[in-house]
């Protein structure tokens, strides 16, 4: 049987593990699209989709005109665009790459913790510009610069909202540096948390008890848009948020007026809903604001080889065969998949 695959995410002079596909009896069409009517127009004839699902829409109208597509296999950990259920009705199974960039994200946002209670970036500043005559001892001049107070990392408390694999890791860095741990995750059992050194908390008392309140949630339609400026008014006035998850999981203009108003301290975001930020998002003129232009995913370790680029044609391979892949995210679509897809007795 032979077989067309698709690669809507191709990154040209990138091995993406092209040569997997030799063992089969298929073609390959590479490109990049973004809209649904380039989606459309060069995937639906294909019997695979390798995808970026964080850029690309695949919609239900999208999904739709995938008569053939077995498979939609997507680099990086979020699938936020993907219509799950559409791709459930259909027999589509949806993949990620877990286990991809979890130092890499942990390490952001220890790095953010950091650079925001130690007022990293603010000092760097007032040194290069001359803003004070810095000398050995200088009290007055880092009370100047650095408000509010420069902190004591240690017995710090850092609240972690999705404590998945990347939020463990976070949790197990932050408990390196001496800070106390809470954490919030509807889906885990309190004694798995407590067994990880993370005190279960609900959502409420994270909020009023954090110094730093970071985000590793996934985008779903039940954390988008989870906290906002009723959640802000809960948190501490000298406490900072920190997201290297999705944009969409903050309500941003309620961010901007969290922050105008002092209802927090700052913020170290790797992500905002608008990518990349807009000139005039006014949280580029805020000193107390950290970006990082979601580049927390990236190390030149992780990008050299195929422990990221290959897990989707490996995906791709195992589905073209028949065989369920592990790194489906919609167990619900099994049924209808091995219907119209498994391998036959």
């Amino acid at each position: 049987m032979s077989f067309k695959v698709v690669n809507a995410a191709k990154i040209p002079g990138l091995d993406m593990g092209e040569k997997l596909l030799e063992s089969l009896d298929a073609t390959l069409a590479n490109g990049f699209w973004r809209t649904e009517d380039e989606l459309i127009s060069n995937t639906a004839d294909a019997d695979a989709v390798i995808c970026t699902a964080p850029l690309q829409p695949f919609t239900r109208r999208v999904l739709g005109e995938l008569a053939k597509c077995r498979i939609l296999a997507s680099f990086g950990l979020g699938y936020d665009r993907v219509d799950l259920a559409a791709a459930n009705e259909y027999g589509i199974v949806v993949t990620n790459t877990p286990g991809y960039c979890i130092d890499e994200v942990s390490d952001t946002a220890v790095a953010l913790m950091l650079a925001l209670g130690r007022k990293l970036f603010q000092l760097d500043k007032a040194v290069k510009e001359r803003q004070v005559r810095f000398v050995p001892f200088d009290r007055k001049a880092i009370e100047e610069i650095a408000k509010p107070p420069v902190l004591r990392m240690r017995n710090q408390t850092v609240g972690i909202i999705g404590l998945g694999s990347i939020g463990t890791v976070t949790a197990l860095k932050a408990k390196g540096l001496g800070m106390r741990v809470i954490g919030y995750d509807p889906y885990i059992l309190g004694g798995v948390l407590a067994s990880r050194g993370i005190e279960p908390v609900g959502l409420d008392t994270l909020l009023k008890d954090s110094d730093f309140v970071v985000i590793h949630a996934l985008v779903t339609e039940e954390t988008r848009g989870m906290l906002g400026y009723e959640e802000f008014k809960k948190m501490k006035p000298n406490s900072y948020l920190i997201n290297t998850s999705r944009g969409d999981i903050l309500d941003q203009p309620a961010l901007v007026r969290a922050l105008q108003e002092g209802l927090i301290a700052g913020a170290g975001l790797d992500v905002t809903v608008d990518e990349p930020v807009a000139p005039d998002n006014p949280l580029l003129k805020m000193p107390n604001v950290i970006f990082t232009g979601h580049s927390a995913w990236y190390s030149a370790v992780a990008d050299s080889g195929p422990e990221f680029w290959y897990k989707p044609m490996e995906q791709v391979i195992l589905a073209l065969k028949g065989e369920w892949p592990p790194y489906a995210v919609n167990p619900q679509a099994k049924g209808r998949w091995k219907e119209k897809w498994g391998k036959k007795a």
